[in-house]
């Protein structure tokens, strides 16, 4: 939902000085506004999101979701064979799987933020609390039970099924990463997420999942981080830079137009006779 808006306000109100810093406004819903001056009697006004609004979705979030998914993956290790070596929670070389993931995490966080732009321009900004508490949820509790269920169950379970095909052995393995691809890309869908949001989504399963699948490694760290690194950069980061690029614009767009006004005020009133 959108919630950045410019407000005029009339000549003579008390207003802070375009360069003062923001404030906060609580609305009589209880809902809280930033108040930043932006120009000359001009405030910009941008609803926040709190931890407690945040925690109103998590916990429901949490148990009707991630529980599942969690669930699904440990009766996978308890019930079967090779569910240890599929989940792939190696820990054998932290550092490295450590590396990796931030490497291709920060960068990828980065895209994730700009292709949010694209497909759901409006937000709410985040209180530092509030971004602190949803990244902590991204990355810890969201994406390595995405990762376990996708890349750990359902791609590894894939492959096995697809090696006793006769005929798809060698192709076994990008086969079941499109899958498992396409299937937590299609899961999103679930949530009301648009179909170009899907697009994207699908397309960084399929990064999760080639890093999963990386020869003589399978470990599943490098994916979770990078999954963090993914969510948190779509769904939090991208909502506070959203918030300072139409501040950026807003500042310029009323920059211009007191540039004109004052060219035009010092224009010589005899011009043009």
């Amino acid at each position: 939902m959108a919630a950045f808006e410019d407000q005029k306000m009339p000549n003579g109100d008390a207003t802070p000085r375009w360069d003062a810093p923001p404030l906060i406004e609580v609305a009589p819903d209880g809902k809280r506004y930033l108040v930043q001056p932006i120009a000359p009697r001009v405030v910009a006004r941008t609803q926040l999101n709190t931890p407690r609004e945040t925690w109103n979705w998590v916990w429901k979030d949490t148990l009707g979701r991630v529980a599942p998914l969690l669930l699904a993956a440990w009766a996978y290790d308890r019930f079967t064979r090779w569910g240890k070596e599929d989940l792939g929670l190696r820990g054998d070389a932290p550092l490295a799987d450590l590396a990796l993931g931030v490497a291709v995490g920060l960068p990828f966080s980065y895209i994730a933020a700009v292709f949010r732009r694209f497909v759901a321009p409006g937000y709410k900004l985040p209180t530092p609390a509030d971004q602190t508490a949803q990244s902590a949820f991204y990355f810890l509790i969201n994406a390595p039970a995405e990762e376990l269920f996708f890349r750990g169950v359902v791609q590894s379970l894939a492959t096995r099924g697809l090696r006793k095909v006769p005929g798809l052995r060698r192709a076994a393995g990008p086969l079941g990463w499109m899958f498992a691809s396409s299937v937590y890309g299609g899961y999103h869908r679930f949530g009301n997420w648009s179909w170009r949001s899907i697009a994207g989504v699908t397309a960084a399963g399929g990064l999760f999942g080639a890093l999963f699948a990386l020869p003589k490694r399978r470990s599943l760290w490098p994916a979770v981080i990078v999954h963090g690194f993914a969510t948190a950069g779509f769904l939090s980061w991208a909502d506070v830079a959203l918030y300072r690029r139409d501040l950026r614009r807003l500042r310029r767009q009323y920059a211009r137009e007191e540039a004109t006004d004052t060219s035009t005020s010092d224009a010589d009133p005899a011009a043009g006779r």
